[in-house]
């Protein structure tokens, strides 16, 4: 995961086109440690930002997070050639095998970081990473700034959610790290899904674990007593005692039902 991490903060920067790999970048090594996420579970995102979506309507981040379900939160800027399309590409990938339903489990908010992107970039990220699965272009919310505030309100929105980011002049790439932001109903931060090649059951737990109870099978809910996320790596991982505590406490039920099964036959006679 080590690595995993140090190639998502490199990413922006060696992925270049040609052009701009031979241009002096602004950004020095001792200062990637600064483009890793500040996570802040917990914390109630701004309610007030006005974006605008594909068709240009201003939709406000309160509108989202009051939908009733959690939101898969990603920042990345709709017209990179490098990092951002893997994350894109990834995250769409994942979401296409984990067993919750999209638009009714859950949704999908990204938004860019880049005040140049509009509309149109966003309806044409929709169509390149999520219009093959109607299902899931329809839970996918593309987010633009609005041109006029100069990226304040994008800004504003990402440092809450821990998301630094830098654009480097020399390159025309912004630097940032890799990785979504689970946000619960109602805005509030739950997890970190860090790095990119997303495993479908860590979106899935942590879907789960963000709607607090409110979307998944009984079998999501009992996968999360055998798996513990782990925040720094920004995954889920299988717990030798919670899974021997959950796998008792089936066995323990089983058994119950049996002996109850039991005593309700009626007797022979």
């Amino acid at each position: 995961m080590r690595r995993l991490a140090i190639a998502a903060l490199l990413g922006p920067l060696l992925a270049l086109p040609a052009t701009a790999q031979a241009a002096p970048t602004a950004l020095l090594p001792e200062s990637f440690k600064d483009f890793a996420f500040d996570q802040h579970p917990g914390t109630l995102l701004p309610r007030d930002v006005r974006l605008r979506d594909e068709a240009g309507h201003t939709v406000t981040t309160a509108s989202l997070f009051d939908a009733g379900k959690p939101l898969v939160l990603v920042f990345d800027y709709f017209r990179c050639t490098t990092l951002c399309g893997v994350v894109l590409g990834d995250l769409a990938a994942a979401l296409v095998q984990v067993p919750l339903t999209p638009g009714k489990d859950y949704a999908v908010m990204a938004v860019s970081i880049d005040p140049e992107d509009g509309p149109a970039d966003a309806a044409v990220l929709k169509a390149r990473h999520f219009d093959r699965n109607p299902a899931l272009a329809g839970a996918i919310h593309p987010l633009v700034g609005d041109p006029a505030d100069q990226g304040h309100e994008v800004r504003r929105l990402a440092a809450a959610a821990g998301f630094p980011y830098r654009f480097d002049e020399a390159t025309g790439q912004y630097a940032h790290p890799a990785g979504v932001v689970l946000v619960s109903p109602g805005g509030t931060v739950s997890r970190y899904i860090l790095g990119i090649g997303y495993d479908p059951t860590d979106l899935r737990l942590g879907l789960v674990d963000a709607s607090r109870g409110a979307v998944g099978s009984v079998a999501d809910h009992l996968l999360l007593l055998c798996y513990g996320y782990d925040p720094a790596q920004g995954r889920y991982n299988a717990e030798v005692g919670r899974l021997m505590q959950a796998t008792g406490a089936v066995s323990i039920l089983a058994v119950g039902l049996l002996l109850w099964r039991a005593t309700r036959r009626p007797g022979k006679g």
